[in-house]
């Protein structure tokens, strides 16, 4: 029946008690504790039992479903914090409960509980699992969620009555993270053309307009077959047109006729230094050049632009790699369960074209090796993508000789190897 008092009743949450149970836990504790002076109750030895009609409840708590309330009387109960005596609130629109103590008032503060550190061991239960699954999240997501979570509270060292609200909380934000950020890349839209503002920078740069229409249609094939996301496809656009065009005073290059990609590909000296141009480190690029090539013969196919597509490539890794470094400004060691994250293994697999699994079954050895030099760095995941790259090289015997910026006919090129140089100095290597 409806209670004279219960319209826009306030809620006043607890701090501490939302940061025990979980926010939404606390809400549904705390209305609880408003309505028992107007709930019928059982008397039992030791324990009061009260029961709360789906229409108070909803007038209490018009922001939520019936379907939410189940969920969350749930999370209280897997708490120890709540004892439900009925059937599922979803289907029978009673919530039939018991707070601790049984005087009425046990709702103003959680059910009495020892609060543990977390163990080596731990896993989120079947309800925190449930409610992660209900935002979408991929289960191999979670996973490797696990390792950081977990040393995370070890080191921090402090008790808690429930891990689980927490974890919940971590992967909801990372996840957001995640989808935030690959939403923003794009594949290229069908029929896409270039907008105005893009043709008026590169007429004013002086490229004529036949030559960007016939620039268009090279660009569009490429990035079909591609597959690649951008952020921009203006500027990707910009900087192929533009490139091309520098490229008219060597005219030969025009007329190339496409080639298959062969086991000791070598850049051009114009290919280098348009890296440099670039600001790229060709030390980086250098290291590149074995999964750049393993990639192409996989694929096959013919290019007159090998030149060309080394740079695109050698641009989105150093991109990543500077990324990282500027994401994480304090240089620290890497911790006893480090994982690679979510867009590390994304940049490996859909970037990099390396199998995940083995990916994977690299970090054991990175880390104990890092652990073991006690060094600091920036960001773990780009040093972890050139071992990978390395590694992956390394698997499919490329022995392929790079020129750290130099062309392939010179002394230093063809004597040095991305094979010959040992783990140790493709990881301690911090010349950029």
């Amino acid at each position: 029946m409806k209670h004279p008092l219960l319209p826009e009743r306030p809620l006043c949450i607890s701090p501490t008690l939302a940061a025990t149970l979980g926010l939404e836990e606390a809400v549904l504790l705390t209305a609880l504790g408003d309505l028992l002076p107007f709930l019928p109750v059982e008397p039992h030895p030791g324990r009061d039992w009260y029961t709360a009609e789906g229409e108070q409840l909803q007038q209490l708590l018009p922001f939520w479903e019936p379907a939410d309330i189940q969920r969350v009387a749930t999370s209280l109960r897997n708490q120890g914090t709540l004892l439900l005596g009925a059937a599922p609130y979803g289907s029978s629109h009673t919530l039939k409960f018991s707070l601790g103590g049984g005087d009425g008032r046990a709702a103003e503060t959680p059910a009495r509980r020892s609060a543990n550190t977390i163990s080596p061991s731990w896993q989120p239960d079947r309800e925190t699992l449930a409610r992660i699954a209900q935002l979408g999240v991929p289960e191999h997501f979670v996973r490797e969620q696990l390792p950081e979570f977990v040393t995370y509270w070890r080191e921090r060292g402090e008790s808690r009555h429930s891990f689980g609200s927490l974890f919940l909380k971590q992967v909801k934000s990372k996840w957001e993270a995640y989808r935030a950020t690959t939403q923003r890349k794009q594949p290229l839209p069908p029929g896409w053309q270039p907008d105005g503002e893009t043709l008026r920078k590169l007429a004013d740069e002086g490229v004529p307009s036949t030559f960007v229409q016939r620039c268009l249609q090279r660009f569009v094939d490429y990035h079909r077959s591609s597959g690649k996301h951008s952020i921009s496809w203006e500027l990707e656009f910009n900087d192929w047109v533009l490139e091309d065009w520098e490229k008219q005073d060597t005219p030969f290059i025009e007329k190339a006729k496409p080639v298959a990609m062969s086991r000791d590909w070598q850049p051009s000296e114009h290919t280098w230094e348009q890296l440099r141009r670039l600001a790229i480190n060709p030390a980086f690029a250098a290291e590149l050049l074995p999964e750049f090539i393993y990639k192409w013969l996989e694929r096959g196919g013919h290019s007159a632009r090998w030149g060309e597509l080394f740079i695109e490539y050698a641009r989105e890794e150093w991109a990543y790699y500077c990324q990282g470094i500027e994401k994480n400004p304090v240089a620290k060691p890497i911790t006893r369960n480090w994982q690679p994250g979510v867009d590390c293994l994304s940049h490996l697999v859909n970037q990099c074209e390396i199998d995940r699994d083995f990916a994977l079954s690299l970090v054991p050895e990175f880390r104990i090796y890092w652990r073991d030099q006690g060094a600091a760095r920036k960001s773990w995941d780009a040093v972890f993508v050139r071992h990978a790259r390395h590694q992956w090289a390394e698997r499919n015997k490329l022995a392929i000789g790079h020129a750290y910026g130099k062309p392939q006919n010179t002394a230093d090129s063809t004597n040095q190897r991305t094979r010959d140089r040992s783990i140790g100095d493709i990881l301690t290597d911090t010349n950029w």
